[in-house]
């Protein structure tokens, strides 16, 4: 949190603050919010003259001509730069007969978390006024801010929280972070998510708003603390007042700070303590490669590179140490399960062909056996094997063991079997249920049986998901488990709970997890058709690896 007081710079006299114009429309042609129709205000500058992209100010709940007389005082005193501003309510879906209510948009609009509205900001609304009035706007997240209060307020940090690339900058007036559509998860994703590169002003009143979704001066004071524990670059007033307090009157520091230093960018703060744990400062995803849709399975050896499979073109790739993509194995018997064996043989799984095989450091095959329908596969130091197999049924979802030539089912009744995984000291087993929020966990017996069974890891499940999605799951020899999700790549600390999430850069879902590099610290994703990579602090292991303590992870 910054240490900041009020701004005491003296304004510029009267005459040298120039008019600015607006210009109003009703829009209601939205695909994202559909039948909606709202009004629209558009403030232009008298400083815009269109020769460059001009920044963005867009303010939910609509328009205030005293917004309009403080954009026009800050952009002539250099506080901010030109900006075009764009005051938007909330769209109503019209009632087709007299006398009744229509359907009010504007709890559905913004206090959903989702990424809906600020789509339709820069998907519909934006685009489309940028035509109508010939204005050359900034696509920026770097150039543009975002503001409101109350619902208004959670809209608007939902707009940069969901896309920072669109909106970086953020005025929430007593913010809505409270349980009417998922607001009140706020705080707790702030602490969990690696930090984004937001600033943001946020106040509440001492005497705020109270109902049926909450306490607005207790949660968003819970927002302050969340945001001071991940290291975000952000202000938070507490003032004498009710509902919004004092929005106009502290506007004026608000945009002053939050555009302090432009152009330069904002940048994303330090993360919790258990990110600072596993990232590396100045280490931030690199694309690999790209054109691999439908890639899944992956898994690293001890040199670490990086094998998955592509069961559309029926091949096997691998990633080498010099990070190129080459072809491993021309016919993979469509697999899209792989896993490393302590001999360093790569076994794969097939829910297509219902073959498991095995390939030597060449890319010859052999068959091991078939007959299970795998979704993911995991070698075990001994040379056994574990599958996780889904039929077409409910709580279809089983675990296999395979060894000596035999296949033992040994668990069944999950909704989708996923991803499996075992812990460093080897023996406990994690298999991810891809249609809860749930990884399971199995204690190992000697004859690869397993007991002690326990719905364990809670994955987080994104607003506007019906389950986490987990698809592949792995250690790290320090003992997080690293889980690909929707939401990005979810580590687990021991005792069970989400401790961090890593989205991707382009917020696809993620299909597959893996370690590789040639000091085995190398975190792979595999999301939509690309292929990332990250250095991290922690490492590899696999089936190839010794026994290593487990010890408990910090909170």
């Amino acid at each position: 949190m910054a240490d900041t007081t009020l701004l005491d710079a003296d304004p510029v006299q009267p005459e040298d603050v120039l008019p600015g114009v607006t210009e109003q429309f009703t829009f209601s042609t939205s695909v994202i919010f559909p039948g909606a129709v709202r009004d629209v205000t558009v403030f232009i500058p008298a400083q815009y003259d269109g020769c460059k992209p001009a920044c963005v100010y867009v303010k939910t709940d609509g328009y205030n001509p005293d917004e309009k007389r403080l954009l026009e005082s800050l952009i002539a005193n250099k506080e901010m730069p030109v900006t075009i501003g764009v005051f938007v309510k909330p769209g109503e879906l019209t009632a087709p007969m007299k006398g009744t209510l229509g359907r009010r948009n504007r709890c559905f609009e913004y206090d959903g978390v989702s990424d809906n509205n600020v789509r339709f900001l820069i998907d519909e609304l934006l685009p489309f006024m940028a035509k109508k009035f010939n204005l050359n706007l900034s696509t920026d997240g770097n150039d543009r801010c975002v503001s409101g209060g109350s619902s208004g307020g959670i809209a608007a940090f939902s707009a940069a929280w969901n896309r920072p690339d669109a909106f970086s900058r953020v005025y929430a007036a007593s913010g809505s972070f409270v349980a009417f559509r998922g607001g009140h998860e706020y705080p707790t994703l702030v602490r969990k998510f690696e930090a984004k590169p937001i600033r943001a002003y946020l106040t509440t009143g001492t005497h705020d708003m109270e109902n049926c979704a909450g306490d607005w001066f207790l949660l968003d004071q819970e927002m302050d603390k969340a945001l001071k524990f991940s290291g975000y670059d952000y202000i938070f007033r507490i003032i004498d007042g009710g509902h919004v307090a004092g929005y106009l009157d502290h506007y004026r520091e608000a945009m002053a700070y939050l555009w302090n230093g432009w152009p330069e960018r904002v940048k994303a703060g330090a993360s919790a303590p258990r990110a600072q744990d596993i990232l590396l400062p100045n280490e931030s995803w690199q694309l690999v490669a790209e054109g691999y849709n439908g890639a899944c399975g992956p898994a690293g050896n001890a040199a670490g590179e990086v094998f998955f499979a592509v069961p559309k073109d029926n091949k096997i790739h691998r990633i080498g140490l010099d990070g190129k993509v080459t072809v491993f194995a021309a016919d993979s018997a469509r697999a899209n399960g792989l896993t490393v064996g302590a001999d360093g043989r790569i076994c794969t799984v097939s829910s297509q062909s219902g073959k498991i095989m095995s390939y030597d450091s060449t890319g010859k095959g052999r068959l091991v056996l078939e007959g299970i329908r795998g979704h993911s596969i995991l070698s075990t130091p001994d040379g056994g094997l574990y599958v996780a197999s889904n039929s077409d049924g409910n709580e279809s979802g089983s675990v296999w063991h395979v060894k000596d030539g035999k296949m033992t089912m040994v668990d069944s009744g999950l909704k989708h079997a996923t991803g499996l995984a075992c812990r460093p000291d080897q023996w406990l087993l994690s298999v991810a249920d891809g249609r809860s929020k749930w990884a399971f966990s199995y204690q190992i017996n000697p004859d690869g049986t397993l007991t002690n069974k326990e719905r364990f890891f809670c994955l987080h499940v994104q607003d506007w998901d019906d389950d986490a999605g987990a698809e592949s799951v792995c250690y790290s020899r320090e003992g997080q488990m690293f889980v690909a999700t929707r939401a990005g790549i979810q580590v687990c600390a021991d005792d069970g709970p989400t401790q961090v999430i890593l989205p991707l850069p382009d917020r696809s879902p993620v299909a597959g997890v893996c370690f590789g590099g040639s000091g085995l610290d190398t975190l792979f994703a595999f999301g939509g058709s690309k292929v990332w990579k990250r250095k991290m602090k922690v490492h590899a292991m696999g089936a190839f690896t010794p026994w290593t303590e487990v010890t408990k992870t910090p909170l």
